[in-house]
């Protein structure tokens, strides 16, 4: 299956072989020097096939780039983020 992972405005997603879009996490940069990670959505079809830990780990790793500090907010960012403390 192939899989586009694209940048948007303050969101990563993902799109189909057909270019529709079946995946996405969004942030919020805060100030200077923080974000909140604040959605995930995966479409049924494409769940547990880890393209959420892959959308969290380019949120991450843009969000570390800028330096900020991260505040995750949505459910699935605060199981990841805390099981890696």
């Amino acid at each position: 299956m192939s899989l586009s992972y694209l940048e948007d405005n303050e969101r990563f997603y993902v799109c189909d072989i057909n270019n529709k879009q079946i995946a996405e996490m969004t942030f919020t940069r805060i100030g200077q020097n923080q974000a909140t990670i604040n959605h995930t959505y995966i479409a049924p079809d494409y769940r547990g096939q880890g393209i959420a830990e892959k959308l969290l780990d380019l949120v991450v790793k843009k969000l570390q780039q800028e330096n900020r500090k991260i505040i995750p907010i949505c459910s699935f960012a605060i199981k990841k983020l805390n099981k890696q403390n």
